[in-house]
C-alpha cells in the first residue's frame, strides 16, 4: 500500500510565513472584499488611481477590465488557499498577527515619514541654517571624545578603584559597576556646565539619565557601540529638532 505523501516542510515561523506571497495574498483578501462592498454601497464612483490604470489597460486590450481583475484576484486567492492548506500553514493565526503588525507600522508611517522629511530638508539646507553645519560636525566629535573620556576612560578608572575597594572591604562585586556608571554619568552631565553652559536642572537630569544609559551600554556592549549611539542621537537631535 502506497504511503500518503508527507506535507512539505514549513518555514521557520511567523517571520518566514508572513513573507510568503500566499499568506500575504490570503491575508489581504478580507480587505479587498470590504473595499468592494463599501465602494458599491457608499461610494460607487470611487476608484484608486492605480486601480484605474489596471482597468484601462485591460479595456484597451478589448476585454472587460473589471471582470478580468476580479477573476484574476479570485484565482490568485484560491491558489493561495490551496498552497496554505497543502503546506499546513496556520494561516488564520499568521494573518491575524500580520494585520496587527501592519497596523502598528501604519500608525508609525506618517510621523516617521514627516521626521525623515524634516531631517532631509534640514540636511539639504545645512549651509543656510545658522550653526547647523557646525552642530553636525560637532556631533561626531562629541560621540568620539565624550565616550572616550567619560565611558572608556573615567569608567575604567572607577572600576579599577572599585575593585580594590571591594577587596579591602568585602563588598559585593556588582557595586563596582553601579558605582562606575553612576559617577561617570554625573561627571558627564556636570562637565557640560563646567564648559560654560548655564546650569539648568532639567538639562542636567536629562544628561545624567543619558549618561546612565550610555554607561550601561558601555558595560554591556563596549566603547564602539556607545560612540555610534551617541553620534546618531546627536545627529538626529540637530536634524529633527535643531
Amino acid at each position: 500500500m502506497a504511503k500518503s505523501p508527507r506535507p512539505e516542510p514549513g518555514p521557520g515561523g511567523y517571520l518566514d510565513w508572513s513573507r510568503d506571497p500566499a499568506v500575504g495574498l490570503f491575508a489581504v483578501l478580507p480587505l479587498w472584499l470590504l473595499y468592494e462592498l463599501l465602494r458599491l454601497l457608499l461610494s460607487p464612483a470611487e476608484r484608486n488611481g492605480a486601480e484605474l490604470l489596471l482597468l484601462r489597460g485591460f479595456d484597451r486590450l478589448g476585454v472587460p477590465g473589471l471582470l478580468v481583475l476580479r477573476l484574476a484576484f479570485a484565482v490568485l486567492a484560491a491558489s493561495a488557499a490551496a498552497s496554505l492548506l497543502r503546506r499546513q500553514v496556520p494561516w488564520l493565526r499568521v494573518a491575524a498577527v500580520l494585520a496587527l503588525e501592519g497596523a502598528v507600522y501604519g500608525l508609525m508611517l506618517g510621523p516617521t515619514a514627516a521626521l525623515m522629511t524634516t531631517s532631509a530638508t534640514r540636511l539639504l539646507h545645512a549651509g543656510a541654517v545658522p550653526g547647523l553645519t557646525a552642530d553636525l560636525v560637532g556631533s561626531l566629535g562629541a560621540g568620539i571624545f565624550e565616550e572616550l573620556v567619560f565611558r572608556l576612560g573615567l569608567m575604567s578608572a572607577l572600576v579599577w578603584i572599585g575593585i580594590r575597594a571591594i577587596r579591602a572591604w568585602s563588598l559585593p562585586p556588582w557595586l563596582v559597576g553601579v558605582f562606575a556608571v553612576v559617577v561617570s554619568a554625573l561627571v558627564f552631565s556636570w562637565f557640560h556646565h563646567l564648559c560654560g553652559e548655564e546650569y539648568d536642572r532639567t538639562r542636567f537630569l536629562f544628561r545624567t539619565m543619558a549618561g546612565l544609559l550610555l554607561g550601561g551600554l558601555m558595560w554591556a556592549r563596549g566603547y564602539g557601540v556607545c560612540v555610534y549611539t551617541h553620534v546618531v542621537y546627536n545627529v538626529y537631535f540637530y536634524l529633527a529638532q535643531g
